[in-house]
């Protein structure tokens, strides 16, 4: 377990775009939970003491990620950079920027292209914002506080009308009102999309003689204030990990106030 937990941090520090801060999870003597290395905390807030049941028991322990997932609360997140801004358009063609589609939540900010068919790229994705849309339906915290962005790297193909079909599923949930929002966004040109990329760090090569985009797997976790404070890589795709440190930004927020 502790060979695999180590792997999997040496495959996050390489998708991660060399921050300092990024943290990674290690595996306590025993089996105990996994907390971030460099910031972890002996005891857990008194806020997040006071919570009746974490976001993290929204989904069970799997074997695929093998481990206890860590306590809200717990640890820090840092901050590893301003997000990017940029103009986008959203699915049915409106224009806006990335900071207004954030609308001043947490948001989970993913890079896509519509014709990606790599399992272990942009479905893999998708289908764990999927699973995390769901479950916010059971909790009005998680649904009022989070949002799910989807934003093409591929605006020559991934026109609005693309951009519909591919989050039908979401845009027209009979449920959506009691879950977190979900915009699924592109650009005009790529000459609007690379500033996007670049203030993130997303790198994405087109194949010579081929329609694949070639990419590194990239979610990223942004607080409210326009602070990115987690990035995930392959290794890191488990919805626990992510709403712990969704659960662990609205206890910092918490403690904010408090003070």
């Amino acid at each position: 377990m502790k060979k695999l937990l180590a792997a999997m941090a040496l495959l996050g520090a390489i998708a991660a775009f060399s921050f300092a801060g990024l943290w990674f999870w290690q595996q306590g003597p025993g089996g105990e939970q996994g907390t971030p290395a460099s910031s972890a905390k002996t005891e857990p807030d008194a806020p997040a003491a006071q919570r009746p049941r974490s976001l993290t028991t929204l989904f069970p322990r799997t074997e695929e990620f093998d481990f206890e997932a860590p306590v809200p609360g717990t640890y820090d997140l840092p901050n590893l950079k301003a997000a990017g801004n940029g103009a986008v358009i959203d699915h049915a063609g409106r224009p806006s920027s990335l900071f207004e589609e954030f609308d001043g939540k947490i948001s989970l900010l993913s890079f896509i292209y519509t014709s990606c068919n790599d399992a272990d790229g942009c479905p893999l994705a998708t289908g764990l914002l999927f699973e995390l849309f769901h479950a916010s339906e059971q909790s009005p915290e998680l649904a009022a506080n989070t949002k799910l962005i989807t934003l093409s790297f591929d605006p020559n193909h991934d026109t609005p009308d693309a951009m519909a079909t591919y989050g039908q599923s979401a845009l027209q949930d009979d449920q959506r009102d009691q879950k977190m929002g979900w915009r699924f966004l592109t650009t005009t040109s790529r000459d609007q999309l690379q500033p996007i990329l670049d203030g993130y760090g997303q790198t994405i090569n087109l194949a010579k003689d081929s329609e694949t985009i070639n990419h590194l797997l990239r979610l990223f976790l942004i607080d409210r204030k326009g602070q990115i404070r987690n990035v995930y890589g392959l290794g890191f795709m488990d919805p626990r990990l992510l709403l712990a440190d969704i659960e662990s930004l609205l206890i910092e927020e918490e403690q904010d106030k408090g003070s």
